[in-house]
């Protein structure tokens, strides 16, 4: 969101997480009220991507909504079923996985309802294999901040999340060996004013965290209980709109742009390591903040026009392989995930649209609708054409953009 030319960064700052909090609460009320796809007089058999696709080691896994029930699904050797389902399933919360673990958030009422009563939501996070069961991660909680966007992270069976101390107002970032009940060991503490945190990842021994307020990712050693390196990115001029992945050996790919500029803006794209420390910034540019990086190889969506963008991955060194190409009506949808040499992305094909308006008096403002089909694509980069692995049908969905 563009705001005034003399807004300093602090403001533009919490303008843009006021407006982030109201998307996300609008969507948790559409699931949760049932307004989503079937209220707008769409089949109740529309099936809507949220979340991923993410490798779960050999396995794909994704999160979709279907007549305002969330479910998870497991996607192995040429077939998917659901490992969970539930009311409750945060959909716009982090979806997690490794080849040993799957984890997830949920939102729901913190008690029971009562005439006359305003029960908060809470908000917790399960962890389990990826076939299930499942069981508590991160505690319970009933309040939430603004800055947090991926608070889980997993790599092998470890796992590293944020806990959200409501009464203190402080954010911590945990790391935990969940295959082997290891108990949480905090490896920072900081208070929620401060914008920290923003989303975090783990790549063997290495947990990072990013600050999009300081425009900053840091890098722990989480086995020799040390801060690697810490960096900041747009010329250390504070805020961004931030994106980041960690590689094993403790580099990082970033994906930066000013916090509060035009969604039209490109992104630029750069890794760290910590030998340098100083950015390599790719000549290429990035559509959105959405990255990861393997195999020293980047992963992400790149900008080709203001219609225009690909898949690509990029190596560190030079080199660049398209994956795959959007215009309208196609466009890449939600994530996707890269492990060096496989790569899982969604993409829509968008073939109707139409105005949708509420019958007098029901009180919500007319919204854009579409229908089409979400396609969940595998390749291995190696060599041989994609592989589609699911196809969502989605009818009368809020349109996106």
């Amino acid at each position: 969101m563009a705001g005034p030319a003399n807004k300093k960064p602090f403001g533009a700052y919490l303008e843009m997480m006021v407006v982030r909090g109201m998307i996300l609460a609008a969507a948790a009320a559409l699931l949760a009220t049932g307004s989503g796809p079937a209220a707008l007089g769409g089949s109740p058999e529309s099936r809507v991507l949220w979340q991923g696709p993410v490798f779960a080691g050999a396995a794909v896994v994704w999160g979709e909504e279907t007549a305002g029930t969330g479910s998870l699904h497991l996607w192995t050797s040429g077939r998917a079923r659901i490992v969970y389902r539930s009311k409750s399933l945060a959909l716009t919360g982090a979806l997690a996985a490794s080849r040993t673990l799957l984890a997830f958030e949920r939102s729901y009422p913190s008690c029971a309802p009562q005439p006359n009563v305003v029960c908060p939501q809470a908000q917790d996070a399960l962890v389990g294999p990826p076939t299930g069961p499942f069981r508590m991660l991160v505690r319970p909680r009933t309040c939430s901040s603004a800055n947090v966007g991926d608070a889980v992270a997993l790599d092998g069976g470890v796992a590293a999340y944020f806990e959200l101390d409501c009464e203190r107002n402080r954010l911590q970032v945990v790391a935990r060996d969940v295959v082997h009940d290891g108990r949480p060991v905090v490896i920072h503490d900081g208070d929620v004013s401060n914008g920290c945190c923003s989303k975090v990842a783990i790549a063997g021994r290495h947990v990072a965290w990013s600050n999009d307020r300081r425009g900053e990712v840091v890098v722990y050693d989480r086995l020799a209980h040390r801060l690697v390196y810490r960096v900041r990115v747009g010329g250390g001029n504070g805020a961004s709109e931030l994106g980041f992945d960690l590689q094993r050996d403790g580099k990082i790919a970033v994906a930066y742009r000013p916090l509060g500029s035009p969604g039209t803006r490109t992104v630029t794209i750069a890794w760290f390591s910590p030998a340098t420390k100083r950015p390599h910034v790719l000549a290429l540019r990035g559509a959105d903040t959405r990255i990861r990086i393997a195999d020293d190889h980047i992963a992400l969506e790149r900008y080709l026009s203001p219609k225009r963008s690909a898949l690509v991955v990029a190596g560190l060194g030079g080199g660049m392989q398209t994956v795959a190409r959007f215009a309208s009506p196609f466009r890449l949808r939600s994530g996707f995930d890269f492990d060096g040499r496989r790569i899982v992305w969604a993409s829509d094909r968008v073939t109707a649209t139409r105005v949708d308006c509420p019958p007098p008096g029901q009180g919500r403002p007319c919204v854009r609708v579409e229908s089409g089909t979400t396609t969940l694509r595998l390749r291995v980069l190696s060599g041989g054409a994609p592989l589609a692995i699911d196809r969502l049908a989605f009818v009368d969905t809020v349109a996106q953009g």
